[in-house]
């Protein structure tokens, strides 16, 4: 009975040890935004999940609920959406554009979560976020919070920390204007270029936390307006005092002579 036993437990710490290389070398994330002077921007995200935890079901029900979001809003054109399959992964590439980014100043706040979520709505929402945008003058502080935690526990269990190994999320900015203020783990290019990476066996007890302060690049229409008032402006001016001059110079002509 016992001899019956021992194949049985080496096939399942064999099997748990395969899960686990398996976890340990493919959870990967990586997120670029790249922010023009006009006010536009270009997302691209790219995720690496393994495929014992992330099906063909759950990674097509992902896009639809990606088309979905995206399609709630008027400022955003989606570029890329699929889910490749890689070496036993599912690896998910989103691509997003917006010719307005201040435009989705707390788009993502007004998402509110579904009754009964599946792995890919949580696996949507916990990526996202909770992002706010707070105006100071011409510059904007962001934050956004990223709470993985109940995710990785929901789907690798209480040892997720320890599963994960080197796991982690990056996230690139890339801004017109360097930054002011920022919790960056690297700031390069003169402060225009901010990186952060987080390793996911942190992230499995503590948020992820981005933050930062920067000029608001605004849209090109914005410096056209500016330009127009300000020539409406002097132009008014100018026709102004044309008709001061002139009604001064009639009433001199009219007046009579001697006064």
């Amino acid at each position: 009975m016992v001899q019956s036993a021992l194949p049985m437990k080496r096939a399942l710490f064999s099997f748990l040890a395969l899960v686990t290389v398996l976890l340990n070398s493919c959870i990967d994330g990586e997120e670029e935004v790249f922010v023009e002077a006009n006010g536009s921007a270009r997302v691209k995200a790219v995720y690496r999940v393994p495929g014992v935890i992330f099906s063909a079901e759950d990674a097509e029900e992902l896009r639809g609920n990606v088309i979905e979001e995206v399609a709630k809003q008027k400022h955003l054109k989606l570029i890329t959406n699929r889910v490749d399959k890689e070496n036993g992964n599912r690896v998910v590439t989103i691509e997003i554009e917006t010719d307005d980014m201040m435009a989705l100043e707390g788009v993502m706040a007004k998402r509110t979560p579904k009754v009964n979520p599946s792995k890919a709505d949580k696996m949507l929402q916990a990526i996202m976020g909770n992002i706010t945008v707070s105006l100071h003058g011409l510059s904007a502080d962001f934050s956004r919070e990223v709470d993985l935690g109940p995710l990785l526990r929901e789907n690798l269990g209480k040892s997720s920390a320890s599963i994960l190994g080197d796991s982690e999320f990056r996230y690139i900015v890339h801004l017109p204007e360097a930054a002011g203020q920022s919790n960056a783990h690297f700031v390069e290019n003169g402060g225009k270029t901010l990186k952060w990476a987080y390793k996911l066996r942190e992230c499995a007890h503590k948020p992820i936390l981005l933050k930062m302060m920067a000029p608001i690049p605004l849209p090109w229409w914005i410096y056209a307006v500016v330009i127009a008032v300000g020539l409406l402006i002097v132009w008014s001016g100018y026709t102004l005092i044309r008709k001061v001059k002139r009604a001064s110079t009639k009433s001199l002509e009219t007046s009579p002579a001697g006064e």
